[in-house]
Parts: C-alpha cells; sequence; structure tokens
C-alpha cells in the first residue's frame, strides 16, 4: 500500500493550517480524522472489515468518539464517501480550470486530473471499489452517489457542449458524457481490480481517444 494521503494528496490527519482552536474547528478536524479513517479502512478491509473499531485506529482516536458525531457506523461510511467523492470532485475542477483555457482543453483535462497521482493513489482506487458495493446496502450512501453522479454527468455535458462549439462539431452531449463516465469507470474498475494491466498514463490516453472521437477529432486528424 502506498503511503496513505486523502483524495487532495494530504497525509490525513495532518492538520491543515493552524492547530484547531475553537469547538467548531475541533469538531470539524475530528470528524475529517473519522472520515479519513473509515475511507483507509475501506480501502484496507474492505466494508466487512471495516468495523468502529478499524475505524477508530485509523482515525488514532478513541472507540467512543464516532457516537459522538455520528448517530450510527453507517451515517459515519455515508459521510466518508461524501467526502472523498467531493474533494476527489473539487480538485480536478480545479485543475481544470487552472491548467487549461480552452474548452477542449479542460474536457481533456479531466480524466487527466482523475488519473493523475494525486488522485488515483491506491487507496483512493481501493476505497472507491468499496463504497461502490456499499451502494447496495446503504441507502445513504446509494442516495449521495446518486446525486453526485446526476452532477457528474451534467458537468461532462456540459463540457462536451463547449468543447463542440469550440471545435465547430455536433454532437449528442449527453450521450458522449454517459459514456466517458461509463469508461473512466471501467478504467478505474481495472487499475483496482489487477495492478500491472493498466497504466494511470494508459488510462488517460484511452479517455483522450475517446474524447477525441466523439468530437470528431480523431477523423481530422487522419
Amino acid at each position: 500500500m502506498e503511503g496513505r494521503r486523502n483524495a487532495k494528496g494530504e497525509k490525513p490527519g495532518k492538520a491543515r493550517g493552524a492547530r484547531p482552536r475553537t469547538q467548531p474547528e475541533i469538531n470539524e478536524y475530528r470528524r475529517r480524522l473519522l472520515m479519513e479513517g473509515t475511507i483507509r479502512s475501506m480501502a484496507e478491509n474492505g466494508v466487512g472489515g471495516t468495523t468502529v473499531r478499524a475505524i477508530c485506529a485509523g482515525a488514532g482516536s478513541s472507540l467512543g468518539l464516532i457516537g459522538h458525531y455520528y448517530r450510527s457506523k453507517e451515517e459515519l461510511v455515508a459521510a466518508a464517501f461524501r467526502y472523498l467523492f467531493d474533494s476527489t470532485t473539487d480538485y480536478i475542477r480545479a485543475v481544470s480550470l487552472r491548467d487549461a483555457p480552452t474548452a477542449l482543453g479542460r474536457l481533456r483535462m479531466y480524466p487527466s486530473a482523475l488519473f493523475s497521482p494525486r488522485v488515483c493513489t491506491r487507496t483512493n482506487l481501493l476505497a472507491f471499489l468499496a463504497f461502490w458495493h456499499e451502494i447496495r446496502f446503504n441507502r445513504a450512501v446509494r442516495e449521495a452517489n446518486r446525486k453526485r453522479y446526476v452532477d457528474y454527468r451534467r458537468t461532462l455535458d456540459r463540457m462536451f457542449a463547449l468543447a463542440a462549439a469550440e471545435v465547430g462539431a455536433t454532437i449528442d452531449t449527453a450521450s458522449a458524457a454517459v459514456g466517458l463516465v461509463a469508461l473512466v469507470d471501467g478504467l478505474w474498475l481495472e487499475l483496482a481490480m489487477e495492478e500491472g494491466t493498466l497504466t494511470r498514463r494508459e488510462a488517460i490516453r484511452l479517455a483522450h481517444d475517446y474524447i477525441d472521437h466523439q468530437l470528431g477529432l480523431a477523423a481530422r486528424a487522419r
């Protein structure tokens, strides 16, 4: 297992900025530690092995701390999923807006950031795999995933629309977005399930090939 870092590339448990002093800051800090402990346990132990004891051990907290902040382990698991999904998405969007001056560049940057070493860590790969399994049994995780995937697809739909207008292509942007979501999820699953069969660089290339094909850029390059 590679060095433990959260979705933003930070070491779990590492304080962000000044040490928390006020009670609200302390509460936020402790919740974050518990969510990151849950993410690590989901990655290392799977759903079945993610017990209260395993979460607290990963968070470096007492066994009673979870009950102080969450009504149940299931509620904490759902919070950890939201935290992982949102922090990953926020980072990808920030990189896309920061590093790409064109609509096509921002669309192509999306898989580049998703499969970057900063996001596509072994911990994140395996944690998402475990959370996807939990969607079947945890209603809060299922609802959180449904809402975020709708937003995810809409974002990619808009990005395809802007890129298509930029390059002068007419495409079904909704279908293109669904296809890209399916492709990158499949590539993520491939990276998580079997090490060595696919590299991050190959995953990015395949996603870029799909984008270029949808926008008709592959045909123009011939």
